[in-house]
């Protein structure tokens, strides 16, 4: 395969998940070529938004885990935790609202070995992926929250050896791709939706309310 081709799509990839149960799983947000300005419109239209209500800095990386907890002072202010629980819901309607998105969720469960489920966990999302652009007959690149030190992405694609998905994923960090804090807040509210801990009951919901055109997560 020509891997010079340009691809149809870039998927930004985040993961969560809760290692004490095992449970793992890898979020994708897809962005069809060309269209990743609309989608950075809108969010950068939120977090103006966020700027005026509440003082949180426009460059302030949102990381679900950490925002939700209560931790972190975004431009020094500590917003109180009701009001971080409506900004993160208000970030899952603006993309939940962007009808190019499109969202796969895939993750699995290993009681005893977590590391074996995170790696179960992207193969799946991978295999999905792959059989999903063959279908519509589509390439696709992978962009993945990360610092280039984690050799599992590279492991595992040449492994499954996706047709559709020439390169191994790209690690970009967090803090400098929205669309990476993007998947990162649908990944947390997946994990919750799957695993349903009590002291989180009020987020069990979210998924399926702010992203009804989401396909539920799916177990590999």
């Amino acid at each position: 395969m020509n891997t010079r081709q340009p691809v149809d799509h870039t998927f930004y990839v985040d993961e969560s998940g809760i290692p004490s149960t095992g449970l793992a799983l890898y979020t994708a947000l897809g962005v069809p070529t060309g269209r990743a300005p609309e989608v950075l419109r809108a969010w950068r239209d939120l977090r103006d938004q966020w700027h005026r209500e509440y003082g949180v800095p426009t460059d302030f990386e949102l990381h679900a885990t950490n925002f939700l907890s209560g931790r972190g002072r975004p431009g020094g202010l500590n917003p109180a935790k009701i009001e971080r629980y409506r900004m993160a819901q208000a970030a899952l309607d603006v993309i939940g609202a962007q009808p190019s998105l499109s969202i796969v969720t895939v993750y699995t469960e290993e009681p005893a070995h977590w590391g074996r489920a995170k790696r179960q966990a992207y193969e799946g999302l991978l295999r999905h992926l792959d059989r999903r652009l063959a279908e519509v007959g589509e390439r696709a690149a992978l962009v993945v929250d990360g610092d280039g030190s984690e050799r599992l992405y590279e492991q595992v694609h040449r492994q499954v050896g996706p047709r559709c998905i020439p390169l191994p994923a790209a690690e970009v960090p967090a803090h400098i791709s929205a669309l990476i804090q993007m998947a990162d807040v649908v990944a947390h509210s997946a994990c919750q939706a799957i695993a349903r801990q009590h002291s989180r009951r009020f987020m069990w919901s979210w998924y399926s309310r702010h992203l009804p055109k989401a396909p539920a997560p799916e177990r590999c």
